[in-house]
């Protein structure tokens, strides 16, 4: 899907326009919060390259933090520019593990250090919330962000298991 159709499926909140002049700020001028902007999650979602309205966003936001789960977003003067979405799986027999299932910044705005601010105050609400290690999802393809994560000091386990719920009702 082109980003021309996303604009249609997507109204843009005044407060995303980006301009030449927003490159030019540095990571301490920025704040990272919890989210409460679905239209900009939608967009940052579309990033990656997974369309989705704003209406779905609201609603995915509400059952996150419900769930007791968190969203976290970086802005820089009320502009939404990246996230990153957190989840604490508990065990029965150890602590829990925290897992960041989604990290994204608009592609303007990478290798700002907006990415390694995110993943460190996603570990600082891991270490709150009592988890002993952190995960991190990440497409096979993504070799950018591979390499990111190393940098963060991540190391891969490749081994996964997953089956689609959908195959269950047929």
């Amino acid at each position: 899907m082109k980003k021309a159709d996303l604009a249609e499926m997507i109204v843009l909140p005044e407060n995303l326009i980006m301009t030449q002049q927003a490159l030019s700020f540095t990571p301490e001028e920025m704040q990272i919060r919890q989210a409460d902007e679905p239209d900009a999650l939608a967009l940052l979602v579309a990033e990656l390259g997974y369309p989705t309205e704003a209406s779905q966003a609201r609603e995915r936001l509400i059952d996150i933090k419900r769930a007791g789960d968190s969203v976290l977003v970086a802005a820089h003067n009320s502009k939404v520019i990246g996230m990153a979405v957190l989840h604490r799986t508990r065990f029965l027999h150890r602590p829990p593990d925290g897992r960041i299932s989604t990290l994204v910044v608009f592609e303007k705005y990478r290798n700002f250090g907006i990415g390694t601010r995110l993943v460190e105050a996603a570990e600082a609400v891991f270490r709150e919330w009592g988890c002993e290690r952190v995960e991190v999802t990440s497409g096979a393809k993504r070799e950018a962000a591979h390499r990111f994560y190393n940098r963060e000091g991540y190391i891969e386990q490749p081994k996964r298991f997953v089956k689609p719920l959908s195959r269950l009702a047929s």
